[in-house]
């Protein structure tokens, strides 16, 4: 029996940090305005996207950032 070792790296996607999400945001963006994203997948990211503008709107209210419509 012969044993043969060898190395083999994957990439572990890290947690998007507060830097990350304008880039993140803005790549959804594009990715709806181009279609890249189905319509049957609208209303599950209209549900995730619910209580993140919640969240924002609470916190810009608080601090004074820039509300939302």
């Amino acid at each position: 029996m012969q044993v043969d070792e060898r190395r083999v790296e994957f990439h572990v996607p890290l947690e998007p940090t507060r830097r990350d999400w304008p880039r993140l945001l803005g790549e959804l963006a594009g990715q709806l305005d181009d279609g890249r994203v189905y319509d049957r997948d609208l209303p599950g990211l209209a549900r995730a996207m619910e209580p993140v503008l919640r969240s924002y709107r609470r916190r810009a209210h608080w601090s004074g950032a820039p509300g939302l419509p």
